[in-house]
């Protein structure tokens, strides 16, 4: 090999691992980005697709969102690389698609510039306490599929001194959930004709419940352009890293806005001392499900769980008409097995 392939080699070698270690870099730094993402879950139907398009400035109607879906959004920064921010919304709450989205997120930058948004349907209060639950329990099994223990100690370990930067002892100091957390108060609009006990009450629960995971706490409305703005503001500074407010709401006649770390049990009124946050929090459940129960899945009405593909928002003729024509085979097949004119239905070799 001649001296002058020799160095082109060492070059490619060199480039090579400079990308490499530049790509480590940006998976594992958590403190400077060009790259973050926001994971949204939540009540069924409460404006998630609405309010990220509003943020995006994105012209189409929302359609329900079956599965997952993912946009992202590019904005002009301080340098000339352009700052983006990855949204991932997530319909079913199940584990196997958050941590899809979870992982997705973490090829991209470290999961420390990963924000959980939880959106919540303050018009239903007897199931938001029970959404609550729901996302939190799939979000933590999620993290558990995409992340080792030692990330996710890491996460929490970062988001303490994130909260608490002076290391000081607080009243009632809990455990922040390991991702960036926000719980969005949806359908104000409609909440908002409630009468002033029952607001009172949703509103304690939703600041013990966000105090308690180290969340920061939004009421929004697509209704409201104040709220709608407002939305863009915190989505903007979770998405490209802009100065968000530090303005705060804690009137319940007013739509509540609590960002991270300017809240407390003794401001909220409550008195939970300190604990493990599922002491916590099963506290905060019993105040509030001793006033508000809640309804279980099984309550629910089977319209509600309607096949989308019944949806003419979703319609794909190839793909229906393949489907019948299949769901025709095997109902044939069926029929012929019952009659014992067929042993088993084939199954198609994949293509």
């Amino acid at each position: 090999m001649s001296c002058v392939s020799f160095r082109e080699e060492s070059m490619r070698e060199m480039a090579l691992r400079l990308s490499l270690e530049d790509e480590n870099k940006r998976k594992t730094d958590r403190s400077i980005t060009h790259e973050r993402s926001i994971i949204i879950i939540g009540s069924k139907g409460v404006g998630k697709t609405t309010m990220v398009y509003r943020f995006l400035e994105k012209e189409e109607s929302p359609k329900a969102t079956i599965a997952m879906d993912y946009s992202f959004g590019r904005k002009a920064g301080k340098s000339l690389v352009k700052d983006v921010v990855h949204v991932w919304e997530v319909g079913p709450l199940t584990s196997s698609l958050l941590s899809a989205a979870m992982t997705g997120s973490a090829l991209t930058h470290s999961p420390h510039h990963t924000t959980l948004l939880m959106m919540l349907d303050l018009s239903k209060p007897e199931e938001l306490w029970a959404t609550l639950e729901e996302c939190l329990t799939i979000a933590r099994s999620a993290m558990r599929m995409s992340f080792d223990d030692n990330t996710i100690k890491a996460l929490r370990d970062c988001r303490k001194r994130e909260n608490n930067p002076k290391n000081e002892t607080h009243e009632g100091e809990t455990e922040p959930f390991p991702l960036k957390l926000c719980i969005v108060g949806g359908r104000y609009d409609e909440f908002k004709e409630f009468n002033s006990d029952r607001k009172q009450l949703i509103g304690r629960a939703l600041r013990a419940a966000a105090h308690a995971l180290g969340a920061g706490l939004h009421y929004h409305s697509c209704r409201d352009t104040s709220l709608v703005r407002r939305a863009k503001d915190m989505l903007s500074h979770y998405g490209f890293g802009s100065q968000l407010t530090k303005s705060v709401c804690i009137d319940y006649e007013k739509p509540l806005l609590v960002p991270v770390g300017l809240d407390s049990f003794t401001q909220i009124g409550l008195n939970l001392g300190q604990g493990r946050n599922a002491h916590i929090l099963e506290s905060i459940k019993q105040m509030y499900v001793t006033h508000v129960p809640q309804t279980t899945k099984e309550n629910e009405n089977p319209q509600d769980l309607e096949d989308p593909a019944n949806d003419p928002n979703f319609r794909e003729p190839i793909i229906d008409r393949l489907r019948a024509q299949r769901e025709e085979e095997i109902g044939i097949l069926l029929q012929e097995m019952l009659e014992g004119r067929a042993l088993k239905i084939p199954i198609p070799e994949p293509m």
